[in-house]
């Protein structure tokens, strides 16, 4: 996977999970149990990492690069 389609995927994704917050905020779906706990465990630790490996994407492409090495 080269540079430009990591961080194209890597942007996508972090545009669904933004999207996904804002129908939790905005929609009657945040009083649901299930979907509040998804975007609390899942959604939102997914947006942290997406955001770091965008903003670090050098680094993140040459640590996955020694580890193919190795």
């Amino acid at each position: 996977m080269s540079n430009k389609q990591l961080r194209q995927t890597v942007r996508i994704a972090h545009l669904v999970e933004g999207i996904l917050i804002g129908i939790y905020f905005y929609s009657p779906l945040g009083s649901e149990p299930f979907y509040g706990d998804l975007i609390r465990f899942v959604v939102l630790p997914l947006i942290v990492v997406s955001g770091l490996v965008m903003w670090q994407q050098p680094r993140v492409v040459r640590l996955l690069r020694r580890q193919r090495a190795a």
